[in-house]
């Protein structure tokens, strides 16, 4: 079983260079056809997808119905590096617990 990534040009750089081989979306449409075409493959277990485009809502609704029907692939929304998130970040996170704790 193997990841595959759906997102910009950046995201997709990255994730090669570490073995991970995806599709490059820059639309709406790119990333409904991309994410069709991957739920179809059988030897995925991971796809990981741009939140830039993962918060578009068909893209949403079918996201939530692979998550509630099925037991693979498992779909990963990470921030892209080209648009903040509006997400909490989970180091931002970790920081505030270590340095409140340091001030006990």
């Amino acid at each position: 079983m193997i990841g595959y990534v759906i997102g910009d040009n950046d995201m997709l750089t990255g994730f090669r260079s570490v073995g991970v081989d995806g599709v490059e979306v820059s639309s709406l449409e790119e990333t409904e056809k991309a994410l069709n075409d991957a739920l179809k493959r059988t030897d995925i277990a991971i796809i990981i997808v741009s939140d830039v485009f993962s918060n578009e809502l068909s893209i949403r609704k079918k996201i939530d119905q692979v998550r509630l029907e099925c037991t693979t692939p498992l779909i990963v929304e990470i921030p892209s590096s080209k648009k903040p998130s509006n997400r909490v970040q989970l180091s931002d996170i970790i920081g505030k617990i270590l340095s409140s704790q340091q001030g006990e």
